[in-house]
Parts: structure tokens; C-alpha cells; sequence
């Protein structure tokens, strides 16, 4: 077919009259090939395109961060940047079905175009190889998509947002847990022993916190956040159910710690208004699926003392 310019162009992404081999800093995404699904989920092809990208980007082993949206397995990050061969070491992500990262590049080394050439060339390269072995399985048409995006980072602050938004991608993959269920976090955490931590309104110092192996709550009056607060601190393991939507929760004091350590579940309600039916949903989800209830302060009459009240009594519950 001859060339016809109204088919086959491609509109550049490239900002015009940038110079992409004079160096600077730059936050790429490539994207899998629409036809290969989350190709990139498998942990050993994980760890085989963290090494491709190390090896590209000129970071050496270890430089970089390699996280599974559901349990994160961690390439730890050296305490100061590493530079080798004019590339600066940054964060790098990993996702099923794409691939995020931060790169340095010194002025008058290679490209950021052949730099991402390079990686998505020895990938494919390294994953056919595997294919023929019989280890991974063939994929249809393409691994890559054929272009990629790229923002040029132009201060501190902006990298250290896009850094902080690489290293919280994979905890901010929605995942879907059944029975209506969707939740970010280490869902490995719901099949565990969960005390529901449950407390009114204007409670009095509670002191000590019985042990757990889980707390689960919605951590919603100030009673209630203040134990959260403490628990996160403390690197306790959590599961929250708040009355709200999950799209920025990775964000809240303490929880991205949490969540990078494996160790909080954070789960959407159906109701996610904030307002007291949803709170009283929410407490009601507590004390069915706890396997025991903590409930610290009740207010008698109040909305948790009717629920209490009404719960099946096959739950220890205790109180300070």
C-alpha cells in the first residue's frame, strides 16, 4: 500500500522544539499492546523487565521500585541517587498492563527516545526468548505499544509529586474482592482474624488496645481516628471501610506508609455520601463480617448501641 499521509501519519506527542538529547528529567509511560492484556502481571516478567529497564536507564541493580498491584514485592531504592553511564537513578513502577517511570538524562548521552527504544526492543527480545523456551506463553501481535508518553518534569516539587504518584500506583489499583466488594490495599487481609474496633461519639480516654491480629473499622468519630492514628503509627495491620470512595484514600496521614508495607485494606462502602445512613451501614458492615468487636465507648440509646443490640450474639465483645 502506498504511503497515504491522511492513514498513516502519526501525530507527534514530542513538544515542539525540545530537545530531547540535551538532557533534564522526564516521566514516561508505556503502555502494553491492547491486544496482550496484563501481560506484564507475571512476577518473574516483572522482574525481568525491572532488569531491562535498569539496564537501559543505566541505574544498576536495585536502583529502582518493582510493585505488583496487589502484593507489593520491593527492588529497594538507594538512600542517594546512583548515576552510571549519564542516566540518574529514579522510581519506576511496574502495572500489568503498563509501565511508569522517572529518568535523569545528562546532556549529550543518548536520546529519551532511544532510550525507551532500547528497553522496549530488549523486552521483547528477552520475552520471545522465554516464549520459545515454553516458560511464558505467546502473545498475540504486539508486547508495546508502538509510542509512549512523556512529560518533561521541569522543578523539584513536580518530581517529588510524580515520584509520591508512581510509588502509590500500585496500592491505588481498584481491585475487585466479590460480593460487591472493591478495595486498594493487601486484600490477603481479609481471610485474617479482624477485631471490629467500634466507638461513639465524645468517648472518654480509652487506654490500653487489646491485641489483634487485624483492626477493622471505619474509623470514622474522632474517638475512632484518634485509635487509627495510633495503630498506622505503630505499623499495626488495618482494614477500613470509610463512608467514603477509595479514589484518594491512599493519600490520608499514615495510610500510604501502610499500604507500601502490606499491611491495610481499605474497602469502598455501596454508600459513599458521608452522611448517617452511611455511616450507620458502615458500622452495621463492621460488627457482621468482625470475627470479634472492641467496643470501647457506647452511647446508650445512640445508633451503635440499637445496632449492638441487635447483632447476633456469637461475637466476643470487650470493652477497656
Amino acid at each position: 500500500m502506498p504511503y497515504d499521509p491522511a492513514i498513516h501519519h502519526r501525530k507527534s506527542i514530542r513538544l515542539k522544539g525540545h530537545d530531547y538529547a540535551g538532557g533534564g528529567i522526564y516521566f514516561v509511560t508505556i503502555c502494553a499492546h491492547r491486544q496482550a492484556g496484563n501481560i506484564f502481571a507475571p512476577p518473574d516478567v516483572k522482574e525481568m523487565i525491572a532488569q531491562e529497564w535498569e539496564l537501559a536507564a543505566g541505574a544498576g541493580v536495585g536502583a529502582g521500585l518493582v510493585s505488583a498491584p496487589l502484593v507489593p514485592a520491593h527492588v529497594p531504592a538507594h538512600a542517594s541517587a546512583h548515576e552510571q553511564g549519564g542516566h540518574e537513578a529514579r522510581p519506576y513502577v511496574i502495572m500489568p498492563d503498563h509501565f511508569h517511570a522517572l529518568v535523569a538524562l545528562e546532556a549529550g548521552e543518548s536520546s529519551l527516545g532511544d532510550l525507551i527504544c532500547a528497553f522496549k526492543s530488549r523486552v521483547l527480545h528477552r520475552y520471545i526468548q522465554e516464549v520459545k523456551a515454553g516458560k511464558w506463553p505467546r502473545f498475540r501481535e504486539k508486547i508495546w505499544h508502538r509510542n509512549y508518553y512523556e512529560m518533561i518534569v521541569r522543578s523539584a516539587e513536580a518530581e517529588a509529586r510524580i515520584a509520591e504518584y508512581i510509588r502509590l500506583n500500585p496500592w491505588r489499583c481498584v481491585q475487585e474482592l466479590g460480593d460487591g466488594l472493591r478495595g486498594i490495599g493487601n486484600p490477603a487481609l481479609w481471610n485474617g482474624e479482624k477485631l471490629g474496633v467500634l466507638c461513639s461519639r465524645h468517648a472518654p480516654r480509652i487506654g490500653r488496645l487489646p491485641d489483634a491480629d487485624i483492626y477493622f473499622g471505619g474509623w470514622h468519630s474522632p474517638k475512632e481516628k484518634e485509635i487509627l492514628d495510633w495503630l498506622l503509627h505503630h505499623g499495626k495491620r488495618v482494614i477500613a471501610c470509610p463512608a467514603w470512595g477509595i479514589e484518594n484514600a491512599a493519600f490520608a496521614p499514615g495510610v500510604a506508609t501502610a499500604l507500601e508495607e502490606n499491611r491495610m485494606l481499605i474497602l469502598e462502602m455501596r454508600d459513599i455520601s458521608g452522611n448517617l445512613a452511611a455511616a450507620e451501614a458502615r458500622n452495621r458492615f463492621v460488627i457482621e463480617k468482625a470475627d470479634a468487636l472492641f467496643t470501647p465507648h457506647v452511647t446508650p440509646g445512640g445508633m451503635l448501641d440499637r445496632l449492638l443490640k441487635a447483632a447476633p450474639h456469637n461475637k466476643e465483645v470487650s470493652t477497656p
